[in-house]
């Protein structure tokens, strides 16, 4: 997949950053869709051998380390379990401080930068408050509302909103169904978490029971209300219990049905101030 394609629009804004050499020291990619594509062109553009036009080739040996993610003077920062750690931040500051090894230019990616603990964040913060021409720090997030009004502040931020119909096209031309294709374009936010997602067994089981329980909760409340068991059974993880509620928003949607879809919205609440996960789907059906 290629950026140009996923979004048009910023890989053309970009492409004028880099034709002006106008790129700034430090992003912050809100949104998601794209956005680490977007990173690893612009590093490749960084360290590119053979730019074209301030381009990158994506041919030359730099250009295909990016990718594969070996090159030395490139620094991807993921969490450690659900959250990014003090320590895995204080570690880049050699990183800042040192000249690279390939050359001059060194960039730092970070992922899911939400899950910076806090100290970590005021540790980055002290990193990229002083701009260093030779670093470039790409900081990425589904919710730039949840990044420090600090580091947001010393960020340009660019939103990478979801392209779904980019989405339902690459997964028909993947073997997906249509209707499949259309659903997870909708409540997937990348192409990849949507592929994965098709072919799970758990989801096409979890799909068809919330299809069920779509059909009773129209004709039977109660017999709704009994069939939650099967609904719930071994849906214990957080990230299948989200998509849960997901689903759910998503065929009340489709079905034209505002009253539940609000219900539902509630009982999400609710289960994000930790109410157990059955009670939540009860309170859809009950209310």
């Amino acid at each position: 997949m290629k950026i140009a394609d996923i979004q048009p629009a910023l890989f053309e804004r970009f492409k004028h950053i880099l034709r002006v050499n106008k790129l700034s020291h430090a992003y912050l990619f809100s949104g998601g869709f794209g956005s680490f594509d977007m990173a690893i062109w612009l590093s490749q553009a960084i360290f590119c051998e053979n730019l074209q036009d301030n381009l990158p080739c994506e041919n030359c040996r730099h250009c295909r380390l990016v990718a594969r993610d070996e090159f030395s003077d490139l620094y991807i920062i993921r969490p450690e379990g659900q959250t990014i750690k003090t320590g895995q931040i204080r570690d880049l500051s050699e990183v800042f401080s040192q000249s690279g090894f390939e050359g001059a230019q060194k960039v730092v990616i970070i992922t899911e930068a939400e899950k910076m603990h806090s100290n970590a964040a005021n540790a980055l913060l002290k990193s990229i408050e002083e701009p260093d021409n030779a670093t470039h720090v790409f900081l990425l997030t589904e919710n730039d509302n949840l990044i420090l009004p600090t580091i947001k502040s010393r960020a340009q931020v660019f939103s990478f909103p979801k392209n779904s119909a980019y989405m339902q096209e690459i997964l028909e031309q993947n073997g997906v169904l249509k209707t499949q294709a259309e659903l997870l374009s909708r409540i997937c936010n990348s192409v990849e978490e949507a592929q994965d997602l098709s072919g799970a067994t758990w989801f096409n089981d979890t799909l068809k029971k919330l299809q069920q329980l779509l059909k009773l909760v129209k004709t039977d409340q109660r017999e709704a209300f009994l069939y939650l068991t099967n609904v719930a059974e071994n849906i214990e993880d957080k990230e299948k219990q989200s998509l849960v509620f997901s689903l759910l928003l998503e065929l009340f949607n489709q079905e034209m049905m505002p009253d539940w879809v609000q219900k539902t919205f509630q009982a999400e609440k609710m289960w994000k101030s930790n109410v157990r996960f059955g009670s939540c789907l009860e309170y859809i059906v009950l209310k």
